[in-house]
């Protein structure tokens, strides 16, 4: 199941009203977070009772319904209450409990774990595909001079740092640089043929933003993940992979989101391994073979 440009089902609905909450207006912000997390409740409610509730017009929760791709607020509670009876969700809300400060090691594991296993689920059911062949047919594309950038902060630097390490394990030689100012040089010197990586999970990272527009300005292609699907730096990103994370009081979104994010990367991985499949496995023997005497 994935979230394309046609119509979406409920638990699309919900995932993508979260991510598409924090580029909302402040009513609009508010409707898309109720739908969100308090869907539930939308069976048992009209366009008036939500609006009420909210505070905000009718055209209001109407607007919403549609950059949620339903045609109004009937097909969007339909498909939603679809979802509700089907008893997933239920599943998923008893599995995400927060943490407590009662919470003991056994649970504090059970937990960390589940919201992991639960950001993978919801990041496969969100995900683009058409977003994703294209991803993997740019870096599949490098020849020659080409250039691959990865850009990332943070957090999001060492996943770029491990995507890099597995690439050159098959031959495949990247930039990264950690400093801003650099990396900010080398996208002003990026040229069509390049492929730019960027990771921001918020996607207001104001140096991803500007590296990408550089990149993007000089004709390079530019591929951000994040998980808000409409956040800033999508607008100079010619593919968007979304990735999907509920926040936790003391986690964030971070944390799971980065498990999330580090598969999508192993995905455009395992694809490349693929297909330079005799030429990957030369060269992860010969660079296997390169760090062998230094183990015991």
């Amino acid at each position: 199941m994935t979230m394309q440009a046609d119509k979406l089902k409920g638990k699309e609905i919900v995932l993508y009203a979260r991510s598409l909450a924090p580029s909302l207006s402040t009513k609009e912000k508010r409707i898309a977070t109720f739908i969100s997390n308090q869907y539930q409740e939308l069976a048992n409610m009209t366009i008036s009772n939500l609006a009420n509730h909210l505070q905000v017009s009718e055209s209001s929760v109407t607007k919403v319904c549609k950059k949620l791709r339903c045609e109004g607020f009937y097909e969007l509670k339909h498909a939603i209450t679809e979802y509700v009876s089907n008893g997933e969700e239920s599943i998923n809300d008893e599995l995400h409990e927060d943490f407590i400060h009662t919470d003991d090691n056994d649970n504090i594991l059970e937990k960390v774990f589940l919201y992991s296993i639960i950001a993978l689920q919801d990041t496969l059911a969100v995900i683009n595909r058409s977003a994703l062949s294209k991803a993997v047919a740019a870096l599949q594309s490098l020849r020659g001079e080409s250039k691959l950038i990865l850009v990332g902060n943070g957090g999001s630097g060492i996943l770029c740092e491990d995507f890099q390490h597995k690439l050159l394990k098959i031959g495949i030689f990247s930039i990264l640089y950690r400093d801003s100012h650099m990396q900010l040089m080398g996208a002003s010197l990026a040229k069509r043929g390049d492929v730019v990586v960027g990771i921001s999970h918020s996607g207001t990272s104001t140096d991803v933003i500007d590296i990408f527009k550089a990149a993007q300005k000089n004709g390079a292609m530019t591929i951000c993940i994040t998980n808000h699907v409409k956040s800033p730096v999508t607008e100079f990103s010619d593919v968007v992979l979304h990735s999907s994370a509920r926040n936790s009081p003391i986690t964030g979104e971070n944390a799971a989101a980065r498990i999330a994010q580090l598969n999508i990367l192993d995905v455009l991985f395992t694809a490349l391994s693929l297909h330079r499949q005799n030429l990957s496995y030369e060269n992860l023997l010969k660079t296997q073979e390169s760090v062998s005497s230094h183990r015991t």
